[in-house]
């Protein structure tokens, strides 16, 4: 059982009553702090939101071996071919994109000639 309003939804209203009601009367240095304590306000809010579709990817890219199990195969090249681990980190890095920089284009976007970065 959840509650509703989530921590997510919490952290988006929070965010906009700052950028709608506060910025707006900022200027200078103060606008500038207010506008980055919005912007970490959405990440984080991001975050819970895709919480669970990070852990997946995750899981997808560790596929049952350990991360130092997976930086040593990387870094010695023995999954240069793998196509499904670069299928798992092109997913896990547009999930990551889409929490930090939500405008950026999508691996699959871009694959597919869709987006114009």
């Amino acid at each position: 059982m959840r509650d509703e309003p989530s921590g997510a939804d919490l952290l988006d209203a929070a965010r906009r009553a700052l950028t709608e009601e506060v910025v707006p009367g900022l200027t200078g240095r103060p606008r500038y702090v207010a506008l980055m304590v919005a912007n970490a306000i959405g990440i984080a809010a991001r975050e819970i939101a895709e919480g669970d579709r990070q852990r997946g990817t995750t899981e997808r890219v560790l596929a049952g071996q350990s991360a130092a199990d997976l930086v040593e195969a990387i870094r010695s090249g023995a999954r240069d071919a793998d196509p499904d681990l670069h299928a798992a980190l092109s997913a896990a890095a547009d999930v990551a994109a889409q929490i930090w920089k939500p405008a950026a284009p999508s691996a699959a976007a871009q694959d597919d000639g869709r987006s114009r970065a």
